[in-house]
């Protein structure tokens, strides 16, 4: 489904980033959905019941510079886009991030972190 928002370039479903935004999305493989699904969410697939979707999916323009690199929020399911001057540079920069951004908020810093701190888990320990 090509949900949008309520505020933003979401008000606007016309909007040239959201028409080119789907119009990628239709020539990704189904690699590339599953690495946007996890960058978009934090998760690989969506959940097999529809009513366990919390968040509607959002597509919001960024005041970042021009043809830079997008950012998600995952808690709240939205892509950042910045303004982008052609739908081959927003092409380009999308499958960058979904495959090469793959911490998700601060999960690194903390991972490292509890490694430092001799307070990282295991499933031995039943602490993920």
């Amino acid at each position: 489904t090509q949900s949008t928002g309520s505020s933003g370039i979401n008000a606007e479903y016309g909007h040239y980033l959201v028409v080119w935004f789907w119009r990628i999305v239709s020539r990704f493989t189904n690699e590339d959905r599953v690495a946007l699904m996890r960058f978009v969410s934090g998760r690989s697939r969506l959940p097999n019941d529809i009513a366990d979707v919390s968040q509607r999916f959002q597509i919001m323009k960024t005041d970042k510079s021009k043809d830079g690199l997008p950012t998600s929020q995952t808690c709240f399911f939205q892509l950042r886009l910045p303004d982008y001057t052609s739908e081959v540079i927003m092409e380009e920069r999308l499958r960058y991030a979904i495959h090469n951004c793959r911490s998700i908020d601060a999960d690194n810093y903390m991972l490292a972190r509890n490694v430092e701190n001799n307070t990282a888990g295991s499933f031995e320990d039943g602490i993920i």
